[in-house]
Order: structure tokens, then sequence, then C-alpha cells
């Protein structure tokens, strides 16, 4: 079993976009790839998505690596296809609302502030 979570972390790096989502390998076992596999939207009750097929690199055990940037102010809704151990694992994260978080936290194995699914 793939053991893992995702971070949406602000970070102003330049390009417009507030918020970086970072994979964090919570487990054992190195996750040996995976794609990040579509992002969702939503405002109100107006969805929208788009499929992205970006594949994420083998990240080892307690790892984490950025794997999105957006703006965010909106429910977004990650999902992606990791590889471990032989297993392939379909993850689905979500975030609602990151316009009104207040008070993150540090992440652990980050060392970030934000939030985490």
């Amino acid at each position: 079993m793939i053991s893992c979570r995702l971070a949406a972390c602000p970070e102003n790096l330049g390009d417009g976009e507030s918020w970086s989502f970072y994979l964090i390998n919570d487990g054992s076992e190195s996750i040996d790839g995976g794609v990040l596999e579509a992002v969702e939207w939503e405002w109100g009750d107006i969805p929208k998505s788009k499929l992205m097929s970006v594949a994420i690199p083998d990240l080892p055990s307690g790892g984490h690596i950025r794997i999105w940037r957006d703006d965010g102010e909106i429910r977004v809704t990650i999902k992606i296809r990791l590889r471990s151990a032989g297993q392939e694992s379909w993850l689905e994260f979500e975030f609602p609302k990151l316009y009104i978080q207040r008070n993150l936290k540090i992440i652990a194995g980050l060392g970030k502030i934000g939030w985490q699914a």
C-alpha cells in the first residue's frame, strides 16, 4: 500500500500562481514513479477539469517533490496514479477553498507552511 500525502503551500515564485502542491512519500518503500492524471476546479456549481498526463519521477521514502502550481482560489482536486513495490494506486486529493485558509502549519517532512490532504 502506498502511503503519501499532498500538501498545498502558499509560495510566490513569480509565475502568477499562488500555491505549490507537494507529494510527500510517507511509506517505507520508494514510489517508483507515477502520473499526475488530472486537476479539477470547482467554483460554486461550475466544474472545470484538465487532463494532464504529467510524469512524476521516482520518490524515495521520506522524500517530497512539487508536482503542480495553481492560483487555487476555489476547490482544487488533484488526481494521481503512483507505483510502488509492484502495486499501482489511484489517489485523489481535495483542497476546498484555499483562498480562505489561515493559520497554516509547518508540514512534517516538508518544512514548509501549508495545508495537507
